[in-house]
Parts: C-alpha cells; sequence; structure tokens
C-alpha cells in the first residue's frame, strides 16, 4: 500500500526534513512558492518585501511572527492564499514586512532554526 510515510510531530525531525526539501529557485508565482513550501520553512519575496509559511501543530510560524511583533510593540497583519477561484482551499499565509520587522522575525527564526528561502 503506498502513502506518504510515517507521520512525525517531533518539532526536531520536521524542521531537519525542512532542510532536505528541494528549495525552488525563481519562482514564477505565489502558488509556485506555495508548492515549495514545507513545515520549517519560510519564503520571503525581496521585491514586494513579503513573507510566505505554512503552519502546522507541529510548528505554528504564525505564532512565532506574533510573538516578535509583540516585542516589537506591532500588530501582524496575515494574508491568506487559496488555490482555488472560490476561496474554498487555502494555500500560504503571508505578510509583508518592513526593515525592522524583518531583522527580528529572520533573527527568531534563525534561533528557532527554520529554514529563509529568498
Amino acid at each position: 500500500m503506498a502513502g506518504i510515510g510515517p507521520v512525525t510531530t517531533n518539532r526536531s525531525d520536521l524542521l531537519r526534513r525542512a532542510g532536505v526539501r528541494p528549495v525552488i529557485s525563481n519562482p514564477q508565482n505565489e502558488l509556485e512558492i506555495f508548492c515549495s513550501l514545507c513545515v520549517g520553512r519560510v519564503y520571503y519575496r525581496e521585491r514586494n518585501r513579503t513573507l510566505y509559511f505554512v503552519d502546522s501543530p507541529a510548528l505554528s510560524i504564525s505564532d512565532i511572527v506574533k510573538q516578535v511583533f509583540r516585542g516589537l510593540d506591532q500588530q501582524a497583519r496575515f494574508g491568506q492564499l487559496y488555490m482555488d477561484e472560490h476561496r474554498l482551499f487555502r494555500a500560504a499565509s503571508f505578510i509583508q514586512l518592513d526593515k525592522p520587522q524583518r531583522r527580528a522575525l529572520f533573527a527568531a527564526f534563525a534561533l528557532s532554526g527554520i529554514h529563509i528561502t529568498r
């Protein structure tokens, strides 16, 4: 019987696997970015200062973002991408960052072992 393999909720195992997954270079659109994401990996697009990510029960990127923004005394404003025109199937979440927000958030990601692809 075919399947996706063993499912794990071990955070360190998930982060290790994020480093092994192939990285997309020069994506053409947001759907390609979404398809390259996995637990423990985020994608930052310089030209529009947007960070794309997916959450999982084992590792919530949005919780890290909220904690960093709380430390900056700011409110995080997340956006949601969808895979279909009817907005039924969620894809990646995103947030636009200014330079100080990006620096603080990337430091938190580095401390958490999260891989940042640009």
